[in-house]
């Protein structure tokens, strides 16, 4: 029973969940009094703003002769026009096959007065309709629905009604299961109440700390009564096994213990002879036994015949959710639940020989508390085989997708479960470990022989195994081309990163389960600056596993972790090195073996000439880590992720400012115009492509085919970003009008950026229009907010720069005063007076206080350069300028500056080649330096 929106959570903590079970029952809704053990909760008094929202919570269920009954009453109040329009309807669902639905009363309470809206008349609408048969199951459920009339805000609405279960399979045994609503929800009057005959020895519990209730005996029966919400539990850290994670649920049943589940259970899946001579089942199976004597093998082909030619359909009517179909049934009809799938399996196994048995589990979470819990059918929502060759339990499954016999020993991750035999059965934990095959194996080769700094060209084959391979080879069938071709990107993207691959192809083997996916394109660079050297980060999986249990609380210490479910994964990495790998040395271990955080990883790399490689496999067993462990697991890991191969590059690598004209006809290079080429001719055309290669083009200085690529990508699809990229491309190129427009742009699709507004303010100021330039900022000051510094700074800059610098070195003492020991703006001190030529003698001590301050030297060294070029200390400013270029290669400002230097010591060669490399990285980059009578 569900009321819109809000009343569905209301009422799905306040109904007491029993197993659904056949019974006698009807297909009509049932309007009667409440019975007479009930106790009916009267109305809390209303107490203001302060109210709880649900004035009653009231969950009553009597056990008696295998049957439950639960009663179940809930009053909302109805606080506001949201709420109100989430309650325009009644709804509720029930199985007529397994029990009753009654309603007791619905009502509205207005200003003390009930509306008793069963007497105005109102009747539920019985509508039928499998709800859930696009996710394979046939429940045969109905749903009664009602509007809700004359319903207002302040009203309080009540629901009370009961239903009846009783399960023929279960015989004269009940259980229950409810989740309980705990603190701090808000509830008036709140409790769960249940009776039971003394007779029955029903066991029951609530998995929360200090549980506050006990039963108490009235001559024949047993009544417990538990106030609702129950106190808020124990925090625990989401990473604790199950066993260890206070549960606010109520669980009640009849069993003695567990092996009398067992035995309930077992004849349910007495598979011995099912299967008759002459059938086509039988000439299945026979078929099997005929290929093969192996009863590995023959379990292998088993499942796979029970897997691949039996679809799932879950059927939970006509006494379905414990009773299985027959297997010869299930072979007619080609499809059924897990207890069809498992029944059929057996059977198949009995007529070859091989020994299993039926074993229940959870297979939506893993019953992993499975000892704290008490003996019960609730505890399982799933069954499936084990089967047993060679003295080695095999975990079959029915229902899974893509098992074969590599697979054949691996283990599910279940917890315990229970296994169905007539003499019972005690729980069994299935030890797991990592899996034969890898889920994903992945073969990578990247061209990376032009420079590290171009994008990377990365020719992949993902290969895939089991279940996901089929599911992602099925998903794949039913797209289009264009679809199944972004399916692939889209999964190229999570194994490779986010690049262009405009080549892609998916194939997939049902024979082995296997699908494989291929793809060319390319990805931007992991080369990264480091100790002054630039070093290559591995696709590595101990690089990228975390292992961080929180266990920080003192309470907490003692607490294992639980970790991922078994799998595995395999990477084959090849990298082709720049300048055939000269000066190319590797970093860190050849040979990788850890185990940490339930994983193990196993690896080796190689530096041959000029090509790298890597292989890696990590398996997860799934098991616990010990509390004693964590500690020496995070150290481990630490150790074993610091040795991890990386690729070091000689201080003279080939970088893009390095690379002629003639890079076009080396691989990398021609690569990557080519699937960008590729990319750019695709049916319906991204900007992607273009925004991609604007940006080699730009890093190897060819602006104005930068430019044009741009325009391409605009046209396609303006915004902020490609104006703003453009403008910048636009000023290097000396055309200002066109930046201006440009910046402008930007600036209007995105007035939160302050990239574009201060690109515009740079550009007036250029173009000698102060007064605009004061302003913008002026405004921008006056936001206040996060960015303020930012833009006092910027108007220092600017007018200290293309205007007055007295006039801005004057704002500058005035902030100085408030941050004297700011790096950022000793540094811009420093800048303006080297730029401006201006107390360059007191510039020096603010520079140096710079570099000891700032947490990065490269911009107070670059300015303090200016000033020692100044004061014509040429060796000086080389010596700056040197460390800079060290720490930032690609800045074009301290090159030219640098160049400049070098022409002034007497080493013309040398300037030139560095002047050119400056104006290779940004072609306007003397524009500033020109006008303030800066020049080589």
């Amino acid at each position: 029973m569900h009321l819109g929106k809000v009343s569905r959570a209301v009422l799905a903590c306040a109904i007491v969940a029993a197993i659904p079970s056949p019974a006698f029952a009807g297909e009509t809704v049932l309007y009667q009094p409440s019975p007479a053990w009930v106790k009916v909760a009267a109305l809390p008094a209303a107490t203001g703003s302060d109210t709880a929202p649900i004035a009653i919570y009231d969950s009553q269920q009597k056990v008696e002769g295998g049957q439950l009954w639960r009663y179940n009453d809930t009053a909302v109040r109805i606080a506001s026009a949201e709420m109100l329009a989430q309650f325009s309807t009644v709804a509720a669902q029930w199985s007529p096959d397994q029990g009753d639905l009654i309603i007791h009363e619905i009502s509205i309470v207005r200003d003390g007065e009930t509306i008793d809206l069963l007497k105005g008349g109102m009747k539920l609408d019985v509508l039928r309709r499998e709800e859930l048969l696009e996710q394979r199951q046939l429940t045969g459920v109905l749903s009664a629905t009602a509007a809700i009339q004359g319903l207002r805000v302040g009203d309080l609405f009540r629901l009370r009604y009961s239903s009846t279960q009783h399960d023929k399979v279960l015989g004269d045994h009940v259980q229950a299961m409810a989740v309980l609503p705990v603190r701090p929800l808000r509830i008036g009057t709140g409790r769960l109440r249940v009776i039971w005959p003394v007779a029955e020895n029903a066991k029951w519990q609530i998995l929360t700390k200090d549980s506050p209730a006990a039963p108490v005996r009235h001559g024949d029966t047993m009544e417990l009564e538990v106030p609702l919400p129950l106190a808020k539990q124990p925090e625990m850290p989401a990473d604790v096994p199950a066993r260890f994670r206070p549960l606010p649920l109520f669980e009640f049943s009849t069993f003695r213990d567990w092996p009398e589940v067992s035995r309930t259970f077992a004849p349910l899946y007495a598979a011995h002879g099912l299967i008759a001579d002459g059938t086509p089942l039988a000439a299945e199976a026979d078929k099997i036994a005929a290929a093969s004597t192996d009863p590995l093998t023959r379990a292998q082909a088993a499942l796979q015949l029970v897997q691949d030619k039996v679809r799932y359909l879950a059927v939970q009517m006509n006494g379905g959710n414990y009773t299985p179909q027959k297997p010869e049934e299930t072979w007619q009809l080609r499809y059924g639940d897990c207890k069809a799938k498992t029944l059929l399996l057996l059977a198949l196994l009995d007529r070859l020989g091989v020994e299993a048995e039926a074993v229940t589990a959870s297979a939506t979470g893993g019953a992993f508390d499975l000892p704290r819990r008490l003996p019960s059918a609730a505890v399982f929502d799933h069954v499936l085989v084990r089967a047993k060759v060679g003295g080695q339990s095999l975990w079959l499954d029915g229902t899974g997708l893509g098992s074969r016999i590599e697979d054949i020993h691996d283990t599910p991750d279940f917890g315990y479960v229970l296994p169905l035999r007539t003499a019972g059965a005690e729980p069994e934990l299935i030890e797991t470990h990592a899996n034969a095959r890898p889920t994903l194996e992945l073969e990578a080769d990247y061209d990376e022989s032009t420079s590290l700094d171009l994008p990377a060209v990365v020719t992949a084959k993902v290969t895939l195994h089991g279940a996901q391979a089929l599911g992602i080879g099925l998903a794949a069938n039913s797209l289009d081309p264009e679809q199944r071709d972004d399916m692939v990107r889209s999964q190229l993207t999570r194994v490779l990163g986010q690049g262009q691959y405009p080549e892609v192809s998916i194939e997939t083997s049902t024979d082995n389960a296997t699908t494989v996916l291929k793809g060319r394109g390319i990805v931007t660079t992991v080369w990264r600056p480091r100790d002054r050297l630039m070093q290559r980060r591995m696709e590595s999986m101990l690089a990228d596993f975390s292992f961080i249990p929180d266990r920080a609380r003192a309470e907490w210490r003692q607490l294992p972790v639980a970790t991922t479910q078994p799998v595995s994964m395999v990477y084959h990495v090849r990298i082709k090195l720049p300048d055939a790998g000269k000066g190319y040395t590797l970093q860190g271990a050849n040979d990788i073996d850890a185990s940490v955080g339930g994983s193990r990883f196993t690896g080796h790399a190689a530096l041959t000439g000029g090509l790298f490689s890597y292989d890696e496999r990590q398996d997860a067993s799934g098991q616990e880590v010990p509390a004693d462990l964590i500690a020496a697991d995070r150290a481990q890991l630490a150790k074993a992720q610091a040795q991890v191969p990386q690729i070091v590059a000689p201080a003279n690598a080939t970088r893009r400012w390095d690379l002629t004209p003639a890079t076009k006809g080396t691989t990398q290079a021609a690569a990557i115009d080519g699937i960008l080429t590729k990319a750019m001719a695709a049916k319906e055309p991204k900007p992607d492509p273009w925004i991609a290669r604007a940006s080699v083009r730009r890093g190897i200085g060819d602006y104005k085919g930068a430019r044009e690529d741009l325009t391409h990508a605009i046209a396609l699809s303006a915004d902020a970003p490609s104006y703003l990229e453009r403008a910048e491309v636009n000023r290097a190129l000396g055309d200002v009008p066109g930046a201006m427009a440009d910046a402008r742009k930007a600036q209007e699709l995105d007035p939160s950026d302050s990239a574009s507004a201060d690109l515009v303010a740079t550009l007036l100021a250029l173009e000698g229009k102060t007064d605009e330039v004061r302003e913008l900022i002026d405004e921008k000051i006056a936001l206040g907010g996060d960015e303020l510094r930012f833009w006092q700074m910027s108007k220092v800059e600017k007018l200290g720069l293309y205007a007055d610098a007295t006039e801005a070195l004057s704002m500058l003492d005035t902030l100085m005063t408030q941050r004297p020991q700011s790096p950022d703006l000793l540094n811009l001190a420093c800048w303006i007076k080297g730029m401006r030529g201006v107390e360059v003698e007191s510039a020096v001590r603010q520079c140096s206080s710079a570099v000891e301050l700032a947490a990065s030297p490269v911009g107070p060294l670059d300015s303090r350069a200016v000033i020692w070029f100044r004061l014509g200390r040429y060796d000086d400013a080389l010596h700056d300028l040197d460390a800079v270029i060290l720490e930032a290669p690609t800045q074009a400002e301290s090159r030219y500056m640098r160049g400049i230097v070098l022409a002034r010591l007497g080493r013309a060669a040398e300037s030139r080649d560095e002047i050119a490399v400056a104006r290779r990285l940004d072609p306007g980059v003397d524009t500033l330096y020109t006008k303030l009578g800066i020049k080589p």
